[in-house]
């Protein structure tokens, strides 16, 4: 079992403008059996304007990953779901949310416990619909780097 959490983000969407910053949160829960793993992750990117306003979007994914060597980890998944939240438009709310993850981890193992680092990037988009009608899309790239613990069992 490895748990695993952002330590450090970058955004590598559309240039940013001159006060705009982005960082991210979240976590990774992960389960592996030989070889082949599977977990889910939840990433929460924060956009604040030069205004000082700011949004959240968070991305759920489901993943599968492989472990071909004790060092290395590598795998792939897919937005399952998401949320939104906007210091601006209380009335907004997320009509749907997909797009994908990809990530690997550096596994140093200590007997029955692993530290690990890891690189995640993701694409994903997010539709929004306003209570007005409007609707509105936020194409999220950004990746993040982590570190975590695993346990054997």
């Amino acid at each position: 079992m490895r748990l695993h959490i952002p330590v450090s983000s970058s955004w590598s969407g559309e240039s940013l403008n001159s006060g705009e910053s982005t960082s991210s949160s979240g976590y990774s829960l992960r389960g592996i059996f030989g070889l082949i793993g599977a977990g889910y992750t939840s990433s929460t990117l924060k956009y604040t304007s030069s205004s000082g306003s700011s949004s959240k979007y968070t991305s759920n994914a489901i993943d599968l990953s492989v472990t071909p060597i004790d060092l290395l980890t590598v795998g792939y998944g897919m937005v399952m779901s998401g949320d939104i939240v906007f210091d601006c438009c209380p009335n907004a709310e997320l009509d749907s949310a997909s797009g994908s993850t990809m990530f690997f981890n550096l596994n140093f193992g200590l007997g029955p416990v692993d530290l690990l680092l890891g690189y995640r990037t993701w694409d994903a988009k997010h539709k929004v619909k306003y209570s007005n009608g409007g609707t509105g899309e936020a194409g999220l790239k950004y990746s993040e780097i982590g570190a975590g613990v695993g346990f054997g069992f």
